[in-house]
């Protein structure tokens, strides 16, 4: 259930989102899927009643289901792959990253992906350690509401979702989602996440809170073109948002490369959904739209 490698069919998603819980149900072509059904509330209740209401308004009760978990519940680690045999490879992966996580490995869940390598350069891996308590409370209201939870995801996955459809072929790509008080950059390579870097803005605002997240972006940027210089980073994402002019003019001041916000009617028909034609509400479910897309 804790994975994020992609899947060859589309779930349905039913998750926990800002300031609420979000479901989606994505119909028709792969390339251009037509949001069928779009349910948000402004409650953060996840019981078994709430979920079944939403997944009868979705029409989502049968349908495999993803959801995400809170950025506060696991820790993402890059490491160099261990020189291991394939069965000992998860107690190598325990062992590695035991003392770079602030809590007991005895109470993580972990899950890997690679990492785009160079030749002649030790390989790495992208570790993702969740907080096993958190999973199975996420997990314990689908189960009671008898809702078929086949993954638990994580947004940095799904951003990487959104990334790959507009990436250009053969380049790495930079996105943003930040939503006014914190902000998650992703790194990707196709269908390859790269690295990630969480951005604290709670405290500021305005201009300086602009100002610190896009030095803040420059500085991610620097580090991954210093230590994966063979992917080329084509562009840099963001996420819709209110204000997003302003932070993508913020943006374009710090960084080497160009800025622009994801015009999300390139990645889905969303005609039949007049609530995600607004850019707050499509800042809130953003990494449920590529939760989505597994």
């Amino acid at each position: 259930m804790f994975s994020f490698k992609r899947s060859k069919r589309n779930p349905a998603v039913l998750s926990p989102c800002s300031g609420g819980v979000g479901a989606i149900r994505l119909e028709g072509d792969p390339g251009h899927p037509y949001v069928a059904a779009f349910v948000v509330t402004d409650s953060l209740a996840m019981t078994p009643e709430s979920l079944g209401r939403m997944a009868r308004e979705a029409d989502i009760q049968g349908a495999p289901l993803t959801a995400l978990l809170a950025q506060e519940s696991y820790q993402t680690v890059l490491i160099e792959a261990p020189n291991v045999p394939d069965d000992e490879l998860a107690s190598a992966l325990r062992w590695k990253v035991k003392d770079l996580i602030n809590f007991h490995i005895d109470d993580a869940v972990l899950d890997h992906l690679p990492v785009p390598g160079q030749a002649g350069h030790p390989a790495s891996l992208y570790v993702v350690a969740a907080q096993a308590p958190a999973v199975r409370a996420l997990a314990q209201p689908f189960q009671q509401a008898d809702l078929p939870l086949a993954a638990i995801d994580i947004r940095e996955t799904a951003m990487r979702n959104l990334a790959v459809r507009l990436a250009p072929a053969d380049y790495a790509a930079a996105m943003l989602h930040f939503d006014g008080e914190n902000g998650l950059l992703t790194f990707t390579f196709g269908e390859d996440l790269v690295l990630s870097r969480r951005i604290e803005g709670r405290g500021s605002s305005g201009d300086f809170l602009f100002d610190r997240v896009a030095m803040e972006a420059q500085r991610s940027v620097d580090y991954f073109e210093r230590q994966f210089s063979w992917l080329p980073l084509a562009k840099f994402y963001l996420a819709p948002m209110p204000e997003s002019a302003l932070l993508v003019r913020k943006l374009g001041e710090y960084l080497p490369i160009g800025a622009e916000v994801v015009e999300l009617e390139r990645l889905f028909d969303l005609s039949g959904q007049e609530r995600l034609q607004d850019e707050r509400v499509q800042n809130r479910v953003f990494p449920l739209l590529g939760a989505a897309l597994r």
